[in-house]
C-alpha cells in the first residue's frame, strides 16, 4: 500500500504533540520500515500480534486502555469492524476517521476527507458525526505549510516522485517515459526509504539517453519539490504535497479508486491524471509530460489553482477540532 498512511499519521501526531502538548501513541501491525519511522519520532508503539488471526477489537480496546487515550484516530484499510469503534465510543473515546468510506465511518464523531467523488456518492443520511470534506482537511507535514523559496531554474526542472516505497515500480515506468522526450530539461528522481527497485533503477539509468539525477531518502521533501516546475507522481500523499508546493503534477494511479480520487485534482485544475497503471501507461505519460513541458501557461494556471486550494495546514485544523471535541466530551 505504500507509506502514505504512516506519513500523514506522523504529521498529525507531530502537530498534536509539538503544538498542543498531547501524548500520542501508535497502534500498528508489524512492519519494520513503518515502525522505524514512528520510533524515529519517539512515539510509543502498541504493536498488534503477528498472528494471521487475532482478536482485533480486544487488542484495540487494550491499546486505548493502556495508553489512556481520549481520542482515537483511525487510518486503516483492513477489516477492523464498525462495532469495535462503536464500543469504544460508548466508553467516551472520541473517534475520528481519515479518508475512510467503509462502514467504520458510521462510528465516527468526526470524518475527514479530500473532496473526491466517492465521498459525494456514498449515503450519509443518518450520520450523526461531523463530516469534514475539502482540500483544507488534507493532512500534510508542517514543512508543507511553510513559505516557498523562489524557483531559480535556468531550464525546466522535472521531478519524478512516487512516494516512500513505490511497490509497483512506477518510478521505472516514469523514467522510461521521460527518456522518450526530446525537449531540453533537467530531471530529478527521488526514491524513498522503502523503495525496493534500486537495482532495477540503476540498470535502467545505465541505458537511458537522458541524464537523471537520483536523490534518496530526502528529509526535506518540501524544499526538493518547490524547485520543480513539473512533477510526475503516483496519486496519493505525494500528489497533495506537490499541490501544497504549487507544482503541477501528472499522476499515475495504482487502482481504479485512486484514478477516481485523482480526478478531483484534475477537476480542480491542479494536475493531470494518466489513469490506472497498465501496459499503455508509459505512452500516455510521455504524451502528457511532453504537452506540459512546452505549455508554460497551463503550468502557471495549475500552480495558481494549487496555491488557492491546498495550504498545507490540514493537520493544524484537524488537531484543533479533535481537541475541542474531546474537551466538550
Amino acid at each position: 500500500m505504500g507509506l502514505g498512511h504512516v506519513v500523514r499519521c506522523l504529521a498529525l501526531a507531530d502537530e498534536l504533540h509539538e503544538n498542543h502538548g498531547v501524548a500520542v501513541s501508535f497502534a500498528m501491525r508489524a512492519s519494520p520500515l513503518a515502525s522505524e519511522m514512528v520510533k524515529r519520532r519517539s512515539y510509543p508503539i502498541l504493536q498488534a500480534s503477528d498472528d494471521l488471526v487475532f482478536d482485533q477489537e480486544a487488542w484495540l480496546h487494550d491499546c486505548v486502555s493502556k495508553s489512556g487515550a481520549q481520542i482515537l484516530v483511525v487510518d486503516v484499510r483492513d477489516d477492523l469492524s464498525k462495532a469495535a469503534l462503536e464500543s469504544l465510543a460508548k466508553k467516551g473515546t472520541v473517534i475520528a476517521v481519515l479518508d475512510d468510506l467503509s462502514e467504520r465511518r458510521w462510528a465516527a464523531d468526526i470524518a475527514f476527507y479530500p473532496p473526491v467523488p466517492q465521498v459525494r456518492r456514498v449515503d450519509w443520511s443518518g450520520f450523526r458525526g461531523r463530516l469534514c470534506v475539502g482540500w483544507e482537511w488534507i493532512v500534510l507535514r508542517s514543512q508543507f505549510a511553510e513559505s516557498l523559496p523562489l524557483r531559480s531554474n535556468s531550464k525546466c526542472s522535472l521531478l519524478i516522485a512516487m512516494g516512500g516505497s513505490d511497490p509497483a515500480g512506477l518510478t521505472l515506468k516514469a523514467v522510461r517515459a521521460v527518456d522518450r522526450l526530446g525537449e531540453d530539461f533537467e530531471c530529478v528522481v527521488i526514491v524513498g526509504a522503502g523503495f525496493c527497485h534500486r537495482q532495477s533503477l540503476r540498470d535502467l539509468l545505465g541505458q537511458t539517453r537522458r541524464r537523471f539525477t537520483v536523490r534518496e531518502d530526502v528529509s526535506e521533501m518540501s524544499a526538493a519539490m518547490a524547485q520543480a516546475d513539473l512533477a510526475v507522481c503516483s496519486f496519493g500523499m505525494t500528489s497533495y504535497e506537490l499541490a501544497a508546493m504549487e507544482v503541477p503534477a501528472v499522476c499515475m494511479c495504482l487502482t481504479e479508486d485512486h484514478a477516481e480520487s485523482a480526478s478531483a485534482l484534475v477537476t480542480a485544475g491542479m494536475g493531470i491524471s494518466v489513469g490506472v497503471n497498465d501496459q499503455d501507461s508509459e505512452t500516455r505519460l510521455a504524451a502528457a509530460v511532453d504537452r506540459l513541458l512546452v505549455d508554460t501557461n497551463a503550468r502557471a494556471q495549475m500552480s495558481a489553482r494549487a496555491r488557492k486550494l491546498v495550504d498545507g495546514r490540514g493537520a493544524s485544523r484537524i488537531a484543533e477540532l479533535l481537541l475541542s471535541t474531546a474537551r466538550r466530551r
